[in-house]
């Protein structure tokens, strides 16, 4: 299995992205309450609702994207520029916009932060193997 998702890192990724984002957006949509009261009075439903729709279409792209025999190389560095600009938003939300979240909210912020650095990484990692190995 490991030598399998190894040598389709890129492919794997992009789809446990894909997939990961719509179960995200499956969740915010049910439970866009209680997620809100987790994580602060800016998080009304509304707020989480536009998260939702967001996750669903990143979802869509991504599981697209990794459905391909060889994945895009200009649609990974979307995906790339889309996980960048997630890490900048993230940071600029907990340093700016703290007081309007509770302690748990910017643990999920954090959380979701790392998690999305981790996944960036990965996919960094799959675009650079794809690319020697077509070189090869």
């Amino acid at each position: 299995m490991f030598a399998t998702l190894n040598r389709n890192l890129l492919k794997s990724v992009m789809l446990f992205d894909g997939v990961f984002s719509l179960a995200v957006a499956a969740g915010l949509f049910a439970f866009s309450g209680p997620v809100g009261t987790l994580v602060g009075p800016h998080a009304t439903p509304a707020v989480l609702h536009g998260f939702a729709a967001f996750f669903v279409v990143w979802g869509i792209f991504h599981v697209a994207v990794g459905r391909q025999a060889r994945p895009s190389p200009a649609a990974v560095r979307v995906a790339i520029a889309g996980d960048t600009a997630w890490l900048i938003g993230s940071l600029a939300v907990l340093v700016f916009a703290s007081g309007g979240l509770t302690f748990a909210g910017m643990g999920l912020i954090a959380l979701a932060a790392v998690a999305v650095a981790d996944i960036m990484l990965l996919k960094q990692i799959g675009l650079g193997r794809q690319q020697r190995a077509a070189l090869a």
